[in-house]
């Protein structure tokens, strides 16, 4: 009868092997038989692929964000600080009150800001016309629709002024919504006594030479809207089909 080969139980993958070749069964099929580091032993360190391996910078991305801030700041400066301070102006200028009656039913006031620290020129004319009574009585004679209204005529009709034209001077203040400024005719220095309040932000007004803002609505906007609803004769002279008349004109 043949001699039964003793059996055992290979340690590192549990397979049936003969116990004479155990050893042999381990060196070829497990390699040198050690144990892994879990167990206690050293164990060879996991060589990383060279994806993982290399070192990522970190100074692309910061350079990237620091970019990113230095142009948020950018575009809140040119925001916040228009050329001429328009955002943030003097407190002792002059203030225009001016009081409106639509078909000689009242609507209200609003107040206009002069900008005679950048405008002194052209500010210190409405002012002067203003003390004088000029404005009194006279129209917003022109509507146009989401874009501005305009007064100032003594002629009603767009054709008048104070009889004195103004040099145009570059103020710097945009023609943004509720700014001021004054209207002329062909010649850049044409300016009288008609001014127009932007009810939009108007840029295309702003190309050089640009129509001189001077000033601010500065509460009243309301009224200001009130009057930009005014129906119209439509282009090209959009004349106001209602009376809208400013019955004071005030300086404080």
């Amino acid at each position: 009868m043949a001699q039964q080969k003793t059996m055992a139980t290979c340690p590192e993958c549990g397979a049936k092997v003969r116990k004479d070749n155990l050893k042999g069964h381990i060196k070829k099929v497990h390699g040198s038989g050690e144990k892994e580091a879990t167990r206690g032993e050293k164990a060879k360190p996991i060589r990383a692929s060279r994806t993982a391996r290399k070192k990522v910078s970190p100074w692309p991305a910061i350079a990237l964000t620091a970019l990113l801030g230095l142009s948020s700041l950018g575009v809140y400066a040119y925001m916040t600080m228009l050329p001429g301070n328009q955002n943030n102006p003097p407190s002792n200028l002059p203030v225009a009150t001016i009081a409106v009656t639509i078909n000689g039913t009242y609507i209200g006031t609003f107040k206009m800001q002069l900008r005679t620290d950048v405008a002194p020129r052209t500010a210190g004319n409405f002012v002067t016309l203003a003390n004088d009574k000029f404005y009194d009585g006279l129209t917003f004679h022109r509507i146009l629709p989401g874009e501005a209204i305009q007064g100032g005529d003594p002629n009603g009709d767009g054709t008048g002024g104070s009889g004195t034209n103004i040099a145009w001077e570059n103020t710097g203040l945009k023609n943004v919504r509720y700014s001021v400024a004054m209207a002329r005719g062909t010649s850049v220095d044409s300016a009288s006594s008609q001014f127009f309040i932007n009810l939009a932000d108007n840029k295309q007004w702003d190309t050089a030479p640009a129509y001189g803002v001077f000033g601010q609505v500065v509460s009243g906007q309301s009224v200001v809207d009130t009057i930009g609803q005014v129906p119209n004769t439509g282009y090209p002279n959009n004349r106001a089909l209602a009376h809208v008349v400013m019955t004071s004109v005030t300086i404080s």
